[in-house]
């Protein structure tokens, strides 16, 4: 039997959380707001958001973090690879460029969990070894469809795949693989009376009924509480139960 690794393991402190992002931030002020809610409950086991990095300073994202009184740290990732005159999928370069957002990241804290709150930018070797199977993402649709490519919206391939609604998924990151496995996925958005053409509602849609429910979920209610787990095959548990290749299916 294949020995059970917990992703975080709870001790007698706050899971310490570094976000990363690039724009707007909305996820990032989801899991910012439970975190609030937890505090003031006098809960004792959650996660706090102790840094924000952004590749894009001042974005809003960034601005809301501040604002919260978060610490954040930036490095434009436009003008890193444009003073090496690399391009951003340059091997070397990207691992130049994480090597420095580790730094920043952990002249603040040494995060026990690194959650991708909408940050546009592909994460090297380096970086995913620093953390490894402590990297979440979050995807705007159900990544064990076989109709997914890449340069289409989640939802536009849903629809044309005849679909009815759609699930957003939380997943581990992984080098080289687009998805790695899914830890929980929403409940199901529907879509029904909505075209290609509705995509920014959609999108609204998808993140109210699911992105900002599922990601403080697994956050602060799951994994912070030690409910989470994998094996050496990839397999993900809850609560020491195997889960299938879908994850966890949230039901409120």
């Amino acid at each position: 039997m294949n020995e059970i690794k917990l992703l975080y393991k709870p001790e007698n402190k706050l899971m310490s959380l570094a976000a990363l992002i690039s724009g707007t931030g909305t996820n990032l002020v989801a899991l910012y707001e439970e975190q609030r809610r937890l505090e003031k409950s006098g809960e004792k086991n959650y996660g706090r958001i102790d840094v924000v990095f952004t590749n894009v300073p001042n974005c809003k994202g960034a601005e809301r973090a501040k604002e919260f009184g978060i610490p954040v740290v930036s490095l434009s990732s436009k003008s890193f690879f444009e003073i090496l005159q690399k391009s951003p999928d340059n091997n070397e370069a990207r691992d130049f460029y994480d090597s420095a957002t580790i730094t920043l990241i952990e002249e603040i804290c040494c995060p026990d969990l690194v959650v991708l709150a909408g940050y546009r930018r592909r994460l090297g070797s380096i970086f995913i070894s620093r953390y490894e199977n402590r990297i979440l993402n979050i995807y705007p649709g159900d990544i064990t469809k076989a109709y997914l490519v890449r340069g289409v919206e989640a939802p536009i391939q849903a629809l044309r795949a005849g679909e009815n609604a759609i699930k957003c998924t939380v997943f581990l990151a992984r080098e080289e693989e687009r998805f790695g496995p899914a830890i929980i996925q929403s409940n199901q958005v529907f879509l029904e009376g909505l075209k290609e053409e509705d995509i920014k509602e959609i999108e609204e849609k998808i993140r109210k009924e699911g992105e900002w429910i599922i990601y403080p979920f697994v956050v602060h209610h799951l994994i912070a509480k030690g409910r989470v787990g994998i094996d050496l095959e990839d397999n993900i548990y809850i609560d020491g139960i195997k889960m299938p290749k879908e994850g966890y299916q949230f039901s409120r």
